[in-house]
């Protein structure tokens, strides 16, 4: 047996203990930052270990749970008709009965497009996973960065990783021709410890009714074009795929000026950079490249503000005689307003003459309070990560 595969085999039968400390160490990395020295490199650190190990699993997952067991029982058969048995029994004694209701939710709308992607296009699968792990990895790097090489080698650093993801960005864009995503690769959206440890790989299922398991699903396959009747319209997130809308009906084409809102919105951050390095450079009153002393000039943090709206107004609108494109259209829309929020007030001159000096006032009177006190220290310690480092906040 390969390590691959021992790994996996130890994955699928211990997924309960899995999620227990993935959650665990996950939540041990919002309160290291402040602790003692370099706390805030560990705390990243560990928190991008877990977000790509996570990512892994979740392939495993996907590849070894069954499709079927997100469907409901056939709509369109008599209990005469069905032909599997009462129930399947494994190796291990379980019973594996008839299923009434799904084991596993629908897959959202998201995970229907990036998935069609993922399959479809090996240049997509490819840039989306490279930009994936660049998210978890990329703060970590800048922090490596400024302590090994100063300020310097950090803006270097931080360009060649925006130029990196500006030209995956737009490669997708040119693949899909649709708005690029915040989140490209397909998210976990089921707890697999909930999952009966039977269901979770045929494969690993060994007895007589075995080769029955793996030829009949559960739930079996619609017939091709049956009519819904009406009171099945609120089932129609279970139906197979083939029944569904096509995953390009999801996310309408872009048209026209709706290309030049893509492309800001995906070149935003090396334009960031760019201006904040000419910013330094230009400084003769400072002669600096930490990212406090460079935040506070204008210019960068205007043109930014100016850029993003510009984006917005000319992103694509949502067609409401289409009812395809209504949510994911409305969820990418809502993660652009978020960080048009957070560029607006948690960087540049706001941050350093508005927003830090409010937050650092309610921390100071959470403090005089007991027990709750000790959430105004945690959010003190988050205090310098957002002065000091680009991809705090930018991410």
């Amino acid at each position: 047996m390969s390590p691959f595969t021992a790994y996996h085999s130890l994955l699928l039968s211990n997924l309960s203990t899995v999620q227990t400390i993935e959650s665990g160490l996950s939540n041990v990395t919002w309160l290291l930052p402040g602790r003692f020295e370099d706390s805030e490199l560990a705390s990243e650190g560990l928190y991008a270990l877990l977000g790509l190990v996570s990512n892994y699993h979740d392939e495993i997952l996907y590849s070894h749970i069954p499709k079927h067991l997100s469907l409901p029982p056939h709509p369109f058969i008599s209990p005469t008709q069905n032909s599997l048995p009462a129930s399947l029994s494994t190796s291990n004694g379980n019973v594996i009965p008839n299923r009434i209701l799904p084991l596993l939710p629908a897959q959202s709308e998201h995970t229907r497009y990036t998935r069609y992607w993922s399959t479809e296009s090996s240049t997509y699968r490819r840039a989306s996973k490279a930009l994936n792990t660049i998210g978890y990895v990329q703060l970590v790097i800048e922090m490596i960065a400024k302590r090994k090489g100063g300020d310097r080698i950090r803006w270097k650093v931080v360009l060649i990783i925006e130029m990196i993801k500006t030209f995956l960005r737009l490669t997708i864009l040119r693949i899909t021709k649709r708005p690029v995503l915040s989140q490209l690769v397909p998210q976990r959206v089921i707890d697999p410890s909930t999952l009966p440890p039977e269901t979770i790989s045929s494969t690993s299922i060994s007895n007589s009714n075995g080769d029955l398991i793996k030829s009949i699903p559960l739930t079996p396959s619609l017939t091709p074009y049956a009519p819904l009747k009406d009171h099945l319209y609120p089932m129609i997130n279970n139906l197979p795929e083939s029944y569904l809308d096509h995953p390009l009906n999801l996310i309408q084409e872009l048209k026209g000026k709706e290309y030049i809102s893509e492309i800001i919105w995906n070149s935003i951050g090396l334009i960031n950079v760019l201006l904040l390095i000419r910013s330094a450079n230009q400084n003769d009153r400072y002669k600096s490249y930490s990212l406090p002393t460079i935040s506070r000039s204008y210019i960068p943090y205007l043109s930014i503000i100016r850029l993003l709206l510009m984006s917005r107004y000319l992103r694509p609108k949502i067609n409401l005689n289409n009812h395809y494109s209504f949510n994911l259209l409305i969820e990418n829309n809502s993660n652009q307003d978020k960080k048009l929020l957070i560029k607006a007030f948690l960087t540049g001159p706001m941050w350093i003459g508005f927003t830090r000096s409010k937050i650092l006032k309610i921390s100071k009177s959470l403090e005089r309070i007991p027990l709750i006190g000790l959430l105004g220290e945690l959010i003190e310690g988050y205090l310098p990560l957002v002065d000091d480092y680009f991809y705090y906040t930018s991410s």
